[in-house]
């Protein structure tokens, strides 16, 4: 069996112990890495990339909403 190099936004989410509104704005933000597949916004998340964010709970911070909404 191979391992697993991407998973969803659903599953980052459940890995990370987020909300899934919570990790699109990670995306957005560029704090969470994710490579974009096909045409339409379908979005996969490297397992390295939520491997990162864990060990840099600094990165999982989103800050107030008024603060991400500004940006």
């Amino acid at each position: 069996m191979s391992e697993v190099l991407t998973v969803s936004p659903k599953e980052a989410a459940r890995r990370l112990g987020i909300g899934l509104t919570s990790t699109y704005r990670l995306l957005r933000l560029g704090r969470l890495r994710a490579v974009r597949v096909g045409t339409r916004p379908n979005f996969r998340v490297p397992v390295r990339a939520i491997e990162e964010a864990l060990a840099e709970p600094e990165r999982l911070s989103i800050g107030s909403a008024k603060e991400s909404r500004s940006e």
